[in-house]
């Protein structure tokens, strides 16, 4: 939520900036349009790379023991990843394989996506804590139990269920990844709304420049 809110309030001030400017400068360059736009659009950017600078170092100001929490968790989900990857090798069922390969390749994107925002941990806790721990395990168990050469009842059908389970599980990963991602599918929406309403700006300030000529 912090990070929706410094986005919304960075773009209002430097989307206010850059029409402040443009305005300046286009009663000052007696009303051409090209350099206000231009100027109007620099100072625009301008002012957002500053305000996202400073965003970034405050981020970095945490505590250090937040920092070494948060390099704990990611340290644990990488080494289960890694877990993972050693037992996919050893899987005999095409289908599984690419179930194990998915999960792993999900996994890997939301830690990465943690390692740059460690703020997004909150998020992506619960699965770390719980439904990670528990699908590498299974995955090993099912490695083990499907290499042996006799299988019960029992042992096929616990085969059979793991497999749909770790079907969900890797839709669940799914979610979990978009949820991370959401604030900075928001930011990008945001930023692109902006930009679009500022490349309109040529038309307001013909319109302007049209009144000025009345």
């Amino acid at each position: 939520m912090k990070q929706l809110l410094r986005t919304i309030w960075r773009w209002f001030v430097s989307w206010n900036a850059g029409i402040i400017v443009a305005v300046t400068v286009f009663i000052a360059a007696d009303f051409r349009v090209l350099p206000s736009l231009l100027s109007g659009m620099g100072a625009m950017w301008g002012v957002s790379a500053v305000m996202k600078r400073r965003h970034r170092r405050l981020a970095a100001d945490v505590p250090a023991e937040e920092q070494a929490y948060v390099r704990s968790q990611l340290c644990e989900a990488r080494a289960l990843w890694k877990r993972l990857r050693r037992a996919r090798y050893r899987l005999r069922s095409v289908a599984m394989w690419q179930t194990v390969s998915r999960l792993s390749a999900v996994v890997d994107r939301i830690i990465r996506a943690v390692e740059q925002k460690p703020h997004q941990l909150r998020l992506a806790q619960p699965f770390f804590l719980n439904e990670w721990p528990t699908a590498v395990e299974m995955v090993e168990k099912y490695v083990y139990l499907s290499q042996q050469p006799v299988q019960s009842a029992d042992m096929a059908e616990a085969l059979r269920k793991t497999e749909r389970l770790l079907g969900e599980l890797t839709e669940t990963a799914e979610r979990q990844l978009l949820e991370v991602l959401s604030s900075d599918v928001w930011s990008l929406q945001t930023e692109a709304k902006v930009l679009e309403q500022s490349l309109q700006q040529p038309d307001r300030l013909h319109l302007l420049s049209a009144k000025k000529g009345e």
